[in-house]
């Protein structure tokens, strides 16, 4: 059976105006997030990608850690435009492939939701057991503590956000993957860079993360790494599953009118499939 190629739609207007928008997006809600263990600066290139194409995502990513150093003095962004740019690539490669509305299996929905929920309950009990020292800088338990002291509630956390993943984010199983593993390529390409410009100070709250790890003993770098293990692939999971609800939520006649938007509604047609509803 010939299989018919997915085209993009042209660039118009409507789609040219989401990309500045997009770089407000990233600023705006980074510079909400300073000081929690998140970034979340990543929500509009992840959407441009999705919408747009990857090329697109690359210089939305890019262009947004710029125009934040330059306009708005973060003496970091600009370094790390390059990882930004990255994923925006990966978000564009993923919305090429149509994967912001492609159904996935189930156990897969099921995995990604058992991953989310271990990770936030992780976050949430390593802020609860936190202590302070004589300088009330913050000191957090080690991961092997927090495991042994709390077994209970991760193995909930882990059945509740399995079942939720089945029952609620089963078209979510392909985005949810994408974005944990974007965020373990995030975390590798930006640890270098965090670890020798900045000796893993970066005036994000995920600094109190490498103090942790280089309170344990660990080197600079693995401190840096860890930290970037540990908060990044939840980040951009996190990132990545509110533009997949944004999309999803939009109506088919606006998704339309972005080259990718309607991406998969053509490839599900030439395969004599059926459209999902809106």
């Amino acid at each position: 059976m010939e299989t018919t190629r997915v085209r993009p739609r042209g660039i118009s207007s409507i789609t040219l105006a989401l990309i500045p928008l997009a770089m407000a997006i990233n600023i705006a809600v980074g510079q909400f997030a300073t000081g929690t263990p998140i970034y979340l600066d990543s929500i509009g290139t992840v959407l441009v990608g999705a919408l747009l194409g990857p090329w697109a995502g690359l210089l939305t990513g890019v262009l947004s850690n710029v125009v934040w150093t330059v306009l708005f003095g973060s003496p970091y962004a600009i370094w790390f435009a390059y990882v930004a740019g990255a994923i925006g690539l990966i978000a564009g490669f993923a919305g090429r492939a149509g994967l912001f509305r492609r159904e996935s299996p189930r156990w897969l929905s099921a995995f990604v939701g058992a991953a989310f929920m271990f990770a936030l309950t992780l976050f949430v009990l390593m802020f609860i057991g936190r202590t302070f020292d004589e300088n009330s800088n913050a000191v957090f338990p080690t991961m092997g503590a927090l495991f042994n002291e709390n077994v209970i509630i991760f193995v909930l956390a882990l059945l509740a956000g399995g079942v939720a993943g089945y029952a609620v984010l089963r078209r979510a199983g392909y985005i949810g993957l994408i974005g944990l593993l974007t965020g373990v390529l995030a975390a590798v390409l930006s640890a270098p860079m965090a670890a020798y410009q900045f000796g893993g100070v970066t005036g994000a709250g995920t600094d109190l993360l490498v103090a942790a790890f280089r309170a344990s003993g660990a080197s600079i770098v693995q401190s840096v790494f860890a930290q970037g293990v540990v908060s990044d692939p939840f980040d951009k999971l996190t990132s990545f599953m509110l533009v997949w609800l944004v999309i999803q939520s939009l109506p088919r006649r606006l998704l339309s009118r972005f080259p990718y938007g309607g991406a998969n509604d053509s490839a599900e047609a030439a395969l004599g499939e059926p459209l999902s509803s809106r």
